[in-house]
This record gives C-alpha cells, structure tokens and sequence, in this order.
C-alpha cells in the first residue's frame, strides 16, 4: 500500500458549499460541477483556467453530456433537466420522484452503455426513502434498488462485469454483477467497508486497471482500491470533506477531485482554507471515458 502527500492543486478555489459530480467532457476540453447547497454549476477549461458559473433554477446533483450535442442531462428535486451552456437555461425533460417531494437526487453517471443512473436521498438525512433509478434513452425511470440512505459511488469496471454502488452512511461500497444489454445487477455482496472514524464512502471513479478511487467524506482522503478490495494507494487530502472525483485531461491520467464545506464549524474551516475547491491530482493511471447519455431523437 502507498501513502503519500500527492502533488495536488487547486485548480477552482470556488468555496463550494457541497461540491459535487465532477465530469470530463473530452469534448470541449472542460471540467464540469455543480454545487448542490447553492443551486450553481460551474465549467472550467483547461487551456485558459476560464471559469463559468451559471445559477440554476433547481440544483443539479448529478449531471451527464448528452450525445450528439453541447447539452447536459441534469437530475435536479423533482425532475430531469436539460441544461444548454450557450444559452444558459435549463427545461425539465421528464419528472424525477415528484411525488416525494423531501427526496433530491444525490450521485449519478451513465454506465458504458448510455444509460443515465441516478440515486435518491432524503434531503433531512434522516430516513431511508431513496432509492436508484435507471433511466433510459426515451427517459422511462425504472427503480433499481430501494430503501437507501444516501446512494454514492455509482461506478462500472472497464470489463463491463462489475456495477459498483455505495449507501454511505452503511460505510461500505457493493458490488454487483451487471448486464450490459439490459442494465440488470444481481448479486450483491460487499467489496470495502471504510473502517477509520467519521468517514464514509463518497464519489469514486474507475481506471483502466479496474481500481477504484472513492473520495471519503470526513476521511481526509481518497482512497484506490484494486478490485479484489485490497487498499493499493491513499492520497491524502488537505480538505476533510473530499466528495468525488473523475478522470479527464486530453490523456484520461488527471483526477479532479471536488470537496465541501457543508456542516463544519468555522474552527473547522479555518484549518482548512481550501475548503469547497476543486484539485486536480497527476496520476500514473489512464482513467476511464464517461460515456455521454443516449437519448432517443426528440426526447
């Protein structure tokens, strides 16, 4: 196992209140995140360090590049949003649990084949009404799980064998078996249990080599687990509340790794002036492509 300080930098040091559901979009070269407590979703391009911030109608909690087009999939409290970056608007799509109007959507990503997958949470943290959707090219949501927490962690192997999915304040990371064709997982059975005190498994990205690196929140740290769930590699983080990360840059070897502030005290914070920012950590591992939302023509 290797720990280390990591050469990491800020690369946004926006203050996010709940930094969250980082995406690479190789298409324009840009990092993609919202910051769900304040409503705001920011873009920054890697050639020129230009920043864009844009306020939301309804904060997004997980977000996807829509094939074919500039356009993001958004899930936001009560529904699916399609967000256009030049005009800066954004129009719902489809309902999202309308009918539970305490929940918010919390993670989500599209699995290798297009689908956009995104968790519920009760937005109190206090019951475990939330569930996890598949959502699929003529935007039909189709539950997948119930009876959750705060769904996290919503990764797939690069074999496409693997579905990985974390309820965070269970402390432990599942794995499944998936089925490319349909979706379907089956077979759930525990891959890591986060054993230091006050953390829990947030935000993760895949590698080539099928490691996964999770983000725990109050950890200090990101963790790479190899598949057989053996910790290979801790990068230690100046913030206590890292939330997730992605891979991206023009050669898929940069982690971005987003962070909060939420819920600390101010002496909490002030040893942590960066709190809430965006690093960028150089690794020596290609990361995964994540493949953009299929959606069917006029959807």
């Amino acid at each position: 196992m290797e720990s280390s300080q990591s050469p990491l930098t800020v690369i946004a040091d926006v203050a996010n209140e709940l930094g969250e559901t980082p995406l690479w979009d190789h298409r324009h070269d840009t990092l993609w995140w919202s910051d769900i407590k304040r409503s705001q979703l920011f873009r920054l391009h890697r050639a020129d360090a230009g920043l864009s911030r844009w306020n939301l109608p309804r904060p997004a909690s997980a977000i996807a590049c829509i094939a074919g087009g500039d356009h993001l999939i958004m899930a936001c409290p009560g529904a699916l949003m399609r967000f256009d970056p030049d005009s800066g608007t954004a129009a719902v799509i489809a309902p999202f649990e309308d009918d539970i109007p305490t929940n918010r959507p919390n993670d989500g990503k599209c699995d290798p084949e297009g689908r956009f997958w995104v968790g519920s949470m009760d937005d109190a943290e206090q019951c475990a009404s939330g569930a996890l959707y598949r959502i699929g090219a003529d935007l039909a949501i189709e539950a997948v799980v119930g009876g959750l927490e705060i769904p996290n962690t919503l990764a797939w192997s690069p074999d496409r064998r693997t579905f990985y999915c974390a309820d965070s304040p269970t402390r432990t990371i599942w794995a499944y078996d998936y089925t490319p064709a349909d979706g379907a997982i089956a077979n759930k059975r525990p891959f890591v249990t986060v054993d230091i005190d006050g953390a829990v498994p947030d935000g993760s990205a895949i590698d080539e080599d099928g490691y996964l690196w999770n983000a725990q929140w109050g950890g200090w740290r990101v963790v790479r687990y190899a598949p057989d769930g053996a910790i290979d590699r801790i990068v230690d983080m100046p913030v206590a509340c890292p939330t997730s990360c992605a891979f991206g840059g023009p050669d898929m070897t940069t982690l971005f790794i987003t962070s909060a502030r939420k819920g600390q005290s101010p002496a909490a914070l002030a040893k942590q002036p960066h709190a809430g920012a965006v690093f960028a950590l150089k690794t020596d591992v290609r990361g995964t492509r994540q493949t953009p939302f299929r959606i069917a023509a006029g959807a």
